[in-house]
């Protein structure tokens, strides 16, 4: 290829390139059109929302931003309700309750059976109410293991720890009442 051929392939080449670039004109109006689609959210919202900021013009090319906030989340409370006597009421809190309740279910007497901790039965100390000689208990870990055991009297007690997964209690401990936490 001699020097004149070349020079007319680099100016070919450098006339598709001029004619494909796109003008200022083009570019500014697809921002235009990207802008125009975002739309603000609004601020209590449970996700993430974001904020424009003003763009930067760098060598005819437009670099929009967002900055991302996540929203607080709100945490009810209790609050004082007016009455028509002089001393307000308080409001329970929903939250407070159901706990109690579910305290109360672990904290139950409990007949024999196997009970999953933290689920069915509060870890803690506990007491068998049986009479008999043939009791029987056991902690059990996640994969069956045996943590701890008990053959003897019954009207024992047992202690359930917060990492124990299951307890089996025997027919012939009878019921079990819950004393303490651990």
């Amino acid at each position: 290829m001699n020097k004149s051929h070349f020079i007319m392939l680099a100016s070919v080449v450098i006339i598709l390139l001029t004619a494909c670039a796109p003008s200022q004109d083009s570019i500014q109006t697809a921002v235009a059109e990207t802008q125009a689609e975002w739309t603000d959210v609004p601020t209590q919202t449970p996700y993430a929302t974001y904020t424009l900021v003003p763009a930067i013009e760098v060598t005819k090319l437009v670099i929009v931003t967002a900055t991302f906030t996540n929203t607080p989340e709100f945490t009810p409370t209790i609050t004082n309700t007016p009455s028509k006597t002089p001393t307000s009421t308080q409001t329970p809190n929903v939250a407070k309750t159901a706990t109690a309740q579910a305290f109360a279910k672990l904290t139950s007497n409990k007949s024999p059976g196997v009970y999953l901790v933290k689920v069915d039965i509060a870890p803690g100390v506990w007491r068998s109410q049986g009479k008999g000689d043939n009791c029987y208990w056991q902690r059990s870990t996640k994969t069956g293991d045996i943590i701890a055991n008990y053959f003897g009297m019954a009207g024992g007690t047992i202690y359930i720890a917060p990492t124990d997964f299951s307890v089996l209690l025997d027919k012939d401990c009878e019921i079990w009442g819950y004393l303490s936490p651990p």
